[in-house]
């Protein structure tokens, strides 16, 4: 009952600190918008994708199983820690490097940008640390430093837009977060009897987690691509004003994705209790795709609907992002089954099943993109995330081998339920009320 308890507080805490940043974020964003201009806005959008793809690379896929390795291994926890912080500033090292070498080089527009962005290389691999709260039930800590991190930010971005800063300088300010963040989650490690030996750090070792996580790995990179391709194509065949004006667009609908993740952090425990009982384990991975339609189809309307408020909120330079908008509203739908879809595989240890789609979702993606976006600008690039995310997430779940057996009959099921999952969820609520 206590650890029920200190389950639901944390998601309570979590959910209020999300709500209050989507709020002041979502502010921000406008402001920001309209001080930068398109073509502003998206030269950040654009810097800002290249190095998330390149963040997540220097991940190395460690995150779940690190957290693995220091719970079956307690008395190897500093050898562990010292091991997989090596392993990604070494990878990370080489990126950064790289980065600087290709700006210098092929000296591309936003050279000065991509590098303030590209300096976070250097100290992504402290987020190590957040694996060691995590195993210690210190999530709550991580969130707290996410939010003064983000609350500091967001101080220094709007005195950026007050004093009328140039553009790097909101560059500083994104990677300002991450440090802040990383910074307080380290003086709690450090608190809390948390030690790290990177001198422990053996090739062989780091190899052999590689060797595991390398499927994880794939599927964050090929999703984050999924994510971002568009955003840069778009830079590359239509310029950076097209850019921001879909940026503006994916900046609204990326706000509901928080969504998802709090729906898959309430049903995950019940999955993972469940799943030596395979009845109960497939009524309840249904109900989970159910609810995570029915949520999805309520978001996608929202969105859907406000969507002609954009240009109010951003300014009238970008009002061809509403379109834009509501496209994306219903590419929700599709990213809400993947995150139901991803958290079954999860359950099942069997996450690799998930990068064949993806993968083919990426190459849908690329070649619409090619093909649309000369023509139709971002609309073109968010009618290919519509179709890229339905391939991935619904039509790879009937095609994929290690998906179809199963997974494709949770789905099918989930929907052809939803009639009968609504009507009982609302006489639960009317008896509840």
């Amino acid at each position: 009952m206590s650890a029920r308890r200190s389950i639901l507080h944390t998601l309570s805490v979590a959910t209020v600190f999300r709500l209050v940043r989507l709020a002041l974020s979502f502010g921000l964003t406008c402001a920001l918008a309209r001080y930068l201009g398109t073509s502003g806005f998206g030269e950040i959008g654009v810097a800002m994708a290249i190095i998330s793809i390149l963040l997540c690379i220097g991940e190395l896929g460690f995150g779940r199983y690190t957290v693995r390795e220091l719970i079956h291994r307690p008395q190897e926890q500093p050898e562990v820690l010292g091991t997989t912080f090596t392993a990604r500033f070494i990878v990370s090292l080489m990126l950064f490097i790289g980065t600087m070498l290709w700006l210098v080089m092929a000296q591309p527009a936003g050279a000065l940008l991509i590098a303030v962005y590209a300096l976070q290389l250097l100290t992504n691999p402290g987020t190590e640390v957040f694996a060691w709260l995590e195993a210690h039930d210190r999530v709550r800590s991580t969130i707290t430093a996410q939010f003064i991190g983000f609350i500091i930010s967001a101080g220094c971005i709007a005195a950026g837009i007050w004093w009328k800063a140039p553009l790097w300088f909101f560059a500083l300010t994104y990677g300002l977060e991450g440090w802040i963040f990383i910074g307080l989650c380290w003086r709690v490690f450090h608190q809390n009897g948390g030690r790290m030996r990177p001198g422990a750090f053996r090739w062989s070792r780091a190899l052999q987690l590689i060797r595991r996580s390398w499927p994880e790995l794939a599927s964050q990179a090929a999703l984050l691509l999924l994510f971002r391709l568009d955003t840069v194509m778009i830079e590359w065949l239509r310029g950076n004003e097209e850019a921001g004006v879909y940026s503006a667009a994916v900046r609204v609908s990326e706000m509901a994705y928080f969504v998802p993740g709090v729906l898959a952090t309430l049903f995950l425990p019940r999955l993972m209790s469940a799943r030596q009982n395979e009845p109960e384990y497939r009524r309840r991975a249904v109900d989970y795709l159910s609810a995570s339609v029915v949520l999805a189809l309520v978001v996608a309307a929202g969105l859907f609907i406000t969507s002609p408020l954009l240009p109010l909120a951003f300014g009238s330079e970008y009002e061809r992002s509403a379109d834009m908008l509501r496209v994306h509203a219903w590419a929700f739908i599709p990213y809400a089954v993947g995150i139901a879809r991803t958290q079954i595989l999860t359950v099942e240890d069997h996450l690799a099943a998930n990068l064949p789609s993806v993968v083919l979702a990426v190459g849908i993606n690329a070649a619409l993109n090619l093909a649309w976006i000369p023509a139709h600008g971002g609309l073109g690039a968010a009618w290919a995330t519509l179709v890229a995310y339905a391939a991935a997430w619904v039509l790879g779940t009937y095609l994929s081998p290690g998906l179809r057996t199963h997974v494709s009959g949770f789905l099918t099921r989930a929907v052809m339920g939803l009639p009968r999952f609504t009507l009982l969820q609302a006489r639960s609520l009317l008896r509840h009320s």
